[in-house]
């Protein structure tokens, strides 16, 4: 099993990792298939994925977004197994779509559209797609502009400790001039309440 584990770990990008998210190895690993398989894990991924599990679509997407040694690398079927998982809701699904379509890796660029998909794996506790969220508020690129919006997601990556996120929002609350914060708990408690839906 470790072995397995470290294996995910090398193809996932950082901020998968960096998330705190790494639950659905686990998920893949003893629900797929149940513990012990004759196949490999790439065989046993992809029966899965084919199978409707939105969780191995997801791992799917990785394997080939890097490429194993029995599955080459090939980032158009990546795309097509993210958006898979990403319409199921699989939040790392989500957020790796928003980096692709932010930066037109693969896909047409679309800031609207990338800005659907971090808001999608934002709403779901996802520390980097909050971060990514909050600097396209405070841009208004992909979504409306609103500097209230942009600190209140900074400081919910912030309590992750992810970097830059206390920082970033330290000085927004500063230009702000807030410094009662229960505001800002509210607006906070309302953006995780709504939204999360997959993008269309």
């Amino acid at each position: 099993m470790s072995k397995h584990i470290s294996y995910l770990s090398a193809v996932s990008p950082f901020f998968v990792r960096a998330s705190g998210c790494f639950c659905f190895v686990l998920v893949l690993l003893f629900s797929c298939h149940g513990g012990a398989s004759e196949h490999s894990y790439e065989a046993d991924v992809l029966l899965a994925a084919e199978d409707g599990d939105s969780q191995a679509q997801y791992a799917l997407a990785l394997l080939y977004e890097y490429g194993t040694d029995t599955i080459e690398r090939d980032p158009e079927q990546s795309v097509i197994w993210l958006e898979k998982a990403a319409k199921a809701g699989v939040a790392g699904a989500c957020l790796y779509l928003g980096l692709k379509y932010e930066y037109g890796n693969r896909v047409k660029k679309d800031i609207h559209k990338a800005a659907c998909w971090y808001a999608c794996a934002a709403h779901k506790d996802w520390p980097a797609a909050q971060f990514f969220l909050a600097t396209l508020y405070e841009k208004g690129k992909g979504v409306p502009q609103s500097l209230l919006k942009a600190l209140a997601w900074f400081s919910l990556a912030a309590e992750y400790d992810y970097p830059e996120a206390e920082n970033e929002s330290s000085r927004l609350r500063s230009l702000l001039g807030i410094e009662d914060m229960a505001d800002l708990r509210k607006l906070r408690k309302d953006l995780l309440r709504t939204g999360g839906s997959p993008c269309k």
